[in-house]
């Protein structure tokens, strides 16, 4: 009766508080060490002893006030006052709300802790999630790897934490380990190094410790210490040589803090003890050999590693006299205060060592600026600051950088010509990101896709490619891995076998969103005519890949690990820039956010006043396509009447294309081509008149005098008269098949199209004619597009296509308005004001 009375009392506070939150003093970073010194010694005069130890401890809790380690936690701070807090798994608004109420009832601001090597989505539910270190082990330079950092620092200190366990700088140099594995840079030491420096220093720059985990090096073992302790029998040499490397590195960069593992290590302490309570190895060996003079903290008390070599109680005393400063998760932690109390009262542990210790803490607290108070975390635009745009950028780059490309026979990657090229697509396993895969493959060309989910059969998977068989190119996705070995990574190896035996012979992508490790576990890879290694199942993931596949971006990834008869450092190069990519760029200096919330304003503004019904939108910059939007009953890949625009990219590059082979001159007269009645005006009509609309036989459009579709016709006539073709199977063949502009057709109701099929256009006149490798259009043929270009841009129901060719900025907007229903005064409208927005967000001078 009595624990659940306090456990509603202990709520009831909790509740009360979110309303009535103590705000501390004002924070204050003090840059003067002399100052700073001071204020460290006279808070500690101040503190009792009891208040010394407890500073020393880091006790856990969660967003769910139930739970019975928050309890304790609020409990431990209240009346303990120990010195910080490490989040579990948690709800982001009540997680924050928790760590508010948990500092207003703090004396001495706590340091606030997180286990988060992947950024604060480790711990907090909606946040953006950054990939495991293995894969930032495949980039080609730490460059990315020190704004992860950053970027995982702004989001720590966003939600008021102050340390972040990470990096871990274990060597991953045994592939049966169950615990490190992908949370490893890799198998080379350096790299681990260097990487880990980056990561670190990423983090201090933006205000959060980092911390160099798990000491002496918790790479090469078989047992996971949350589970038991694992024993590493490697001479001393050995271990100086490889697993202490990276930590050497991280000290002399200043890392602030070094967390301790539980491993038994003969070679450095024959006494059998957990090396986070060994004398030898925190003193001896990290504090004098490799003086180390930062924090030293435990890895969690509570894992079986430790926890099964004694008493739980016991562990904070014994990690102390080992040589830690913190002790992290201590399970019994009022006991162990008792036992650690007693121990400094009788003598035991000097007060002198207590008040060292203790000060060291303190004085990490003045330097991250929380020593004197600290606001609320505020709730404004929390979940937005913590999914800045940026970091999918950032996230974006990562993967494109880091994919790794193993095989590519015959040059099966990047896929070019697309012309007569049927492409199949197959997802095994692909509940997740199976769909998402295919839309973004389906940007540059239409795609046969399969997508197996759940846990389907043999049978299934085989007739499955006995329907994609007859495909030039076929793209197999295994996206249901697992990243564990010990799970076998979630291999079926018969369903593998299916798909081996069937890519022999066959011209077969496949794509593993996995742990490289398993790659020696697929037999008969070498079947396969390209394989990426594409480390897991996210989209950012799938994304680059569709990218790496098409040649939007190359590839220049290199395995982390061995991964079989493929070496460590092992990735086949190739050159990005083919096709266009989709996603914001990594160093876009506007903010994206308002980029596509002004443009969507303008648009929903005409939508709702029914000026048209549906509409598309795309902003290609540089290649890489910003946005790509529809509102209204239209869809991204609905198919267009382009109305005025039509001629851009029909009668334009037909006219161009026979120009550029020599049929026809655009100085021709019309009559000298085409037969027309002896008193039509068209005989002594220039082609390049017609092309800029300098005739007209009518008025029909008033605003518009000189435009008029029956120039058009004209211009149609002389390409069928010249190539012998009907102009729809002509332009379909020599322009839409071989660009991948598989949504743009010539119909008896007009030119079909949508945004992406235009922008796959523009960027191709804008490269010269060239698109992956080989000449869509002639180069002669893309310049003069270019001059005429302008004259077929706009629409009276407010379309647009618009470039800047400087900025290489572009803008499509197509809808389904009826031009016959609209108002001449408002033609052009809409499109011109997202012109006009679009120029004043990036800045053009107009």
């Amino acid at each position: 009766m009595k624990i659940y009375l306090f456990r509603f009392l202990i709520i009831a506070q909790f509740i009360t508080s979110l309303f009535s939150t103590k705000v501390t003093l004002a924070q204050n970073n003090i840059s003067a060490d002399s100052r700073d010194s001071r204020v460290v010694e006279d808070l500690l005069k101040r503190m009792t002893t009891r208040d010394k130890i407890a500073q020393l401890f880091i006790v856990s809790f969660s967003s769910d006030t139930s739970d019975r380690s928050t309890i304790e936690a609020i409990e431990m701070v209240k009346t303990e006052r120990v010195g910080g807090v490490i989040l579990m798994n948690s709800t982001l608004t009540p997680a924050v709300k928790m760590i508010n109420y948990l500092q207003s009832l703090s004396k001495i601001p706590l340091l606030v802790t997180i286990d988060g090597e992947w950024g604060a989505a480790m711990r907090f539910d909606s946040i953006v999630s950054f990939p495991r270190q293995m894969q930032l082990g495949a980039l080609p330079s730490d460059s990315l790897v020190y704004r992860m950092g950053v970027a995982i620092g702004t989001q720590a200190r966003r939600v008021g934490v102050d340390v972040n366990f990470a990096p871990t700088v274990d060597i991953n140099n045994n592939p049966r380990n169950p615990v490190i594995n992908t949370r490893s840079f890799g198998q080379d030491a350096q790299i681990v190094a260097n990487y880990g420096v980056a990561y670190m220093r990423g983090m201090k720059d933006a205000g959060v410790m980092g911390s160099a985990k798990h000491f002496p090096g918790h790479g090469d073992t078989e047992v996971d210490s949350h589970n038991a302790l694992p024993l590493l029998t490697f001479p001393r040499a050995r271990i100086d040589s490889l697993e202490l490397h990276p930590f050497r590195v991280l000290i002399e960069a200043g890392v602030d803090m070094v967390m301790a593992g539980h491993l038994q290590i003969p070679s450095l302490d024959s006494s059998g003890r957990p090396s986070s309570i060994s004398k030898s190895i925190i003193s001896d060996l990290l504090r004098r050999d490799l003086e180390y003079n930062g924090i030293i903290i435990t890895d969690a008390l509570n894992m079986k590693g430790v926890a099964n070599y004694m008493a739980p109680e016991l562990l904070p005393l014994e990690a102390f006299k080992a040589g830690c400063d913190i002790i992290l998760m201590p399970e019994k932690a009022s006991i162990a205060l008792d036992i650690f109390e007693r121990a400094v009262n009788s003598g035991e542990i000097s007060m002198h060592s207590l008040n060292m210790r203790c000060k060291k803490i303190l004085t990490a607290k003045m330097k991250l600026g929380i020593l004197q108070g600290r606001d609320p975390i505020s709730f404004e635009n929390l979940h937005e600051d913590l999914n800045n745009p940026q970091y999918s950028s950032l996230i974006s780059a990562i993967s494109e950088q880091s994919l790794t490309l193993l095989r590519n026979e015959d040059g099966a990657l990047p896929i070019k010509r697309l012309k007569d090229l049927h492409i199949g697509y197959l997802s095994m396993g692909g509940e997740k990101n199976g769909k998402e895969l295919a839309e973004y493959l389906s940007l540059y060309t239409e795609i046969d896709t399969t997508i197996l989910r759940g846990d389907y059969s043999n049978d299934k998977l085989i007739r499955a490619l006995n329907g994609i068989s007859n495909k030039d190119h076929i793209i197999i996705a295994l996206h249901n891995t697992d990243s564990r070995p010990q799970r076998d990574f979630n291999l079926d190896h018969r369903k593998l076998k299916i798909i081996t035996d069937f890519s022999l012979n066959k011209r077969v992508t496949f794509i593993y969103f996995g742990n490289p490790l398993a790659i020696p576990f697929i037999k008969n890879s070498n079947n396969f005519k390209s394989l990426i290694v594409a480390f897991s199942n996210t989209l950012h993931n799938n994304i680059a890949a569709a990218h790496l596949i098409f040649g939007a971006t190359g590839s220049v990834g290199k395995l982390p690990v061995p991964a079989g008869e493929y070496p460590m450092g092992y990735g086949i190069k190739l050159e990005g820039g083919k096709r266009i990519s989709y996603g914001v760029p990594l160093d876009l200096k506007i903010d994206s956010r308002l980029l596509n919330s002004s443009l969507d304003t303008i648009v929903m503004r005409d939508l709702r006043e029914r000026r048209f019904n549906g509409a598309q939108l795309l902003v290609l910059y540089k290649g890489s396509v910003l946005v790509n939007s529809s509102y209204g009953n239209l869809r991204v890949d609905s198919e267009v009447n382009l109305n005025r625009i039509s001629a851009l990219i029909s009668i334009l590059p037909s006219i161009t294309h026979l120009e550029a082979i020599g049929k026809i001159s655009l100085e021709d007269f019309a009559g000298s081509i085409i037969k027309l009645h002896k008193s039509s005006p068209y005989n002594r009509v220039l082609i390049s008149d017609l092309l800029m609309h300098r005739y007209s036989s009518d008025n029909k459009y008033p605003e518009f005098p000189q435009y008029t579709y029956e120039n058009l016709e004209i211009l149609k006539k002389i390409v069928v008269e010249k190539t012998k073709l009907k102009f729809e199977d002509f332009i379909k063949k020599e322009l839409y098949d071989r660009a991948g502009m598989n949504h743009s057709s010539v119909r008896r109701e007009g030119v079909f199209s949508n945004a992406n099929d235009i922008a796959k256009f523009i960027s191709i006149v804008k490269r010269g004619g060239e698109y992956s490798g080989e000449y869509v259009i002639e180069s002669k043929s893309a310049s003069v597009i270019e001059i005429f270009a302008h004259y077929h841009s706009s629409t009276l129901n407010g379309g647009i296509v618009w470039s800047d060719k400087s900025r290489e900025l572009t803008l499509i907007f197509l809808n389904n308005g009826d031009e016959s229903q609209l108002n001449t005064q408002n033609a052009l409208k809409t499109g011109d004001m997202l012109r006009h927005c679009l120029i004043d967000i990036f800045k053009i001078d107009n």
